[in-house]
């Protein structure tokens, strides 16, 4: 499991993460430059399609208050999530659906549609 694995800006970041889980559980590559360019948001909603609630396995975006983006993957009734607070040392985490809401200021979810 992931949970633990040390956040790195560069290297490996919340994309990073997001990338792993699909490649490695799922089989499916999903690019990780800069995931909030407007070409990943372009492949998003090629590949995937909004879901009103959350379903195994499918992405979450989370906007935060002062317009940061962030993404996840819900899964066992939580998020798993590589979170780095302020200039703490971050690492991959796993919170409920209401931590996750009362976080951030916007909550989308994604399933793989191919």
């Amino acid at each position: 499991m992931m949970i633990g694995r040390h956040y790195d800006r560069e290297n490996y970041n919340c994309a990073h993460f997001v990338a792993d889980w699909f490649k490695s559980r799922l089989g499916i590559e999903i690019p990780t430059g800069n995931v909030w360019e407007l070409s990943f948001a372009i492949w998003l909603r090629k590949h995937f399609t909004e879901i009103s609630k959350p379903e195994e396995n499918c992405i979450v975006l989370m906007d935060l208050h002062s317009g940061s983006r962030h993404i996840g993957v819900y899964s066992n009734f939580g998020v798993y999530h590589n979170y780095q607070a302020g200039f703490a040392y971050g690492s991959v985490v796993h919170w409920s659906t209401g931590q996750i809401k009362r976080t951030y200021k916007k909550v989308t979810y994604w399933k793989w549609s191919q």
